[in-house]
């Protein structure tokens, strides 16, 4: 006997949460939520059922209910899915749900620790950060949210830099961020000239104070092809003497509130010259409120989340702004992210360091998994926790399913 069938097309997500729904299509990229009517939420549990294969059969009942035709014309809408009638059980259509997978887990990893093949696990290690001296531009708070360099401190020693690089070489080892003020390190070109060596990305992250104190440096630096310069600035400056400049370098502008920003905007207006400026805001304990106004999600904001099914999944299983990364602080401490518990020190190896983290850490695969967000239908479409949480003290930051 020939049926009616409802089927959810293969890019599309359908997220359930208490009495609310979400469907998001991540090839239009267009979504739509819905209350949970009994009707609805009945096809939604068979659609979901994994060995339905995204479809379910409609009844009469089910195709006259009013609510129901218009979940299913808002589903249509977005390309989310779609209507089949008059066709049998056997040559009904059928989709594939949508579902995470991951090949390689931590038991996998665990395996390969037992029986001594231990060299695949540093394949995940993409980027290292050293905290290679202070700056008396530095902030000893700013660190905790983005690269930032710290007030004077601790040199860390040339050669236990280069022997941890040494070390955590694979072809997928990218870059390496020189955080601090590089024309006070000794022998900086020599560190860095042996770190390009190394055939990967080096990256010096650079006060605008520091630049400016050492311009003759700066302008007679042989800036070769896997060295950049990233300048970063959190005060007013007069951009006239950094224009004529000839090396390339971008910019990472710091703001703490909507003047700050426009100030800095309005120096950047005629600078031409430069690959990327880039604005990130700076909690600094007394501006809350800018942080609601630019940086907490709202509506808005999650009605145009724009991803893709791999991007969904992503999230779903590793924290996007902490995986990959080891940070190495001047007294050689070691950390998968500044504000979680320390790893180890730069005399260990970076398997050790990096399996430590798989196996028991708290960053790389911190997700959104917890209150509120587990009980919210974005909860994958919002981005992984960040710095900002931590130094906030807030699960996320979010209008929508605040805390």
């Amino acid at each position: 006997m020939d049926k009616n069938w409802l089927t959810l097309r293969e890019d599309s997500f359908l997220w359930l949460k208490g009495n609310r729904g979400l469907v998001y299509n991540s090839k239009s990229k267009k979504q739509f939520t819905f209350i949970l009517t009994d009707c609805i939420d009945k096809v939604c549990q068979k659609l979901l059922f994994i060995e339905n294969l995204y479809t379910t059969e409609l009844t009469d009942v089910e195709l006259n209910d009013k609510d129901l035709i218009q979940w299913i014309d808002s589903l249509i809408k977005i390309q989310g899915g779609y209507l089949s009638y008059n066709v049998n059980y056997e040559k009904r259509p059928v989709s594939l749900k949508p579902i995470l997978k991951v090949q390689n887990k931590k038991e996998y990893y665990e395996f390969k620790h037992i029986i001594g093949e231990r060299g695949e696990i540093l394949q995940n290690l993409h980027e290292l950060t050293f905290y290679i001296n202070g700056s008396e531009q530095g902030n000893n708070e700013y660190f905790r949210q983005y690269i930032y360099p710290l007030k004077e401190c601790t040199i860390q020693d040339n050669t236990k830099i280069l022997s941890f690089i040494t070390n955590s070489r694979t072809p997928y080892l990218s870059n390496v961020n020189l955080v601090g003020n590089i024309f006070a390190y000794p022998d900086y070109k020599k560190l860095i000239f042996n770190i390009t060596s190394f055939s990967v990305q080096c990256t010096i992250q650079i006060l605008m104070p520091d630049l400016i104190d050492n311009l003759p440096q700066m302008k007679a630096f042989n800036v070769q092809d896997r060295v950049q310069f990233n300048v970063l600035v959190k005060n007013d400056f007069d951009v006239s003497i950094i224009k004529n400049i000839p090396k390339p370098f971008s910019i990472t502008a710091f703001v703490t509130s909507e003047k700050e920003y426009m100030e800095l905007s309005n120096i950047f207006r005629d600078v031409t010259a430069y690959k990327s400026i880039k604005f990130i805001p700076i909690y600094n304990k007394k501006n809350l409120n800018f942080f609601k106004s630019t940086v907490f999600d709202d509506q808005d904001d999650l009605d145009h989340i724009s991803l893709s099914k791999n991007e969904i999944f992503i999230r779903q299983a590793l924290n996007i702004g902490n995986f990959g990364r080891l940070t190495v602080m001047p007294d050689g401490s070691v950390y998968a992210n500044v504000n979680a518990h320390q790893l180890g020190t730069i005399n260990d190896s970076p398997y050790s360091l990096v399996y430590k983290e798989f196996i028991e850490g708290e960053s790389w695969f911190k997700t959104r998994e917890k209150l509120p967000c587990k009980e919210c239908i974005y909860q994958w479409l919002c981005p992984s926790p960040s710095n900002y949480e931590l130094i906030l003290g807030k699960p996320n930051l979010c209008h929508v399913k605040p805390y």
